[in-house]
């Protein structure tokens, strides 16, 4: 008698483990597929993290250093198309040059000198504009071969991309 015992008991065991092993089969399948997941998301995570930093290192040596004016004096500031235009022939610049200057475009430039009323700029631009007012047209040249120098090293240094057809 316990001979039976011993034989249902060693049974039941071994179907109750085919029975634990197919239902955590799929789990272990699913657990090793996601693990691979997240290996992948944490190089991906490590290479973006990488080219951010060069990113910023670039944009960094792109920017144009501009003084720094207070909040509440580049608020109460007025610019206006028709002080635009006397800066910039102040400084006898063109409009391409008077943009770099400032860290714009040629076309803004222009845009600005066409409107009427107020001029509503981003604050750095507005920044920029208020510190220059008081250069006179040689440091304004002196400032702007600075920037053109800089410019030309950071593209020299800069990898080449090709261009997609």
């Amino acid at each position: 008698m316990s001979n039976i015992a011993k034989v249902l008991k060693a049974e039941i065991m071994r179907i109750s483990r085919k029975e634990a092993k197919g239902a955590t089969q799929g789990i272990g399948k699913s657990n090793t597929w996601l693990r691979k997941i997240v290996a992948d998301l944490k190089k991906r995570v490590v290479l973006l993290e990488k080219e951010n930093k060069r990113l910023v290192e670039t944009m960094r040596k792109y920017q144009i250093e501009s003084p720094q004016k207070p909040d509440e004096e580049t608020g109460k500031a007025r610019l206006t198309s028709k002080g635009i235009r006397t800066l910039r022939r102040k400084l006898r610049l063109s409009q391409l040059d008077f943009g770099k200057l400032l860290g714009t475009t040629a076309h803004s430039v222009y845009l600005w000198e066409k409107k009427e009323g107020a001029l509503k700029v981003r604050d750095k631009t507005r920044q920029a504009l208020l510190s220059i007012r008081e250069v006179g047209a040689g440091e304004a040249r002196e400032k702007l071969a600075v920037a053109e120098t800089k410019n030309r090293r950071t593209r020299a240094s800069a990898p080449k991309t090709k261009k997609a057809k």
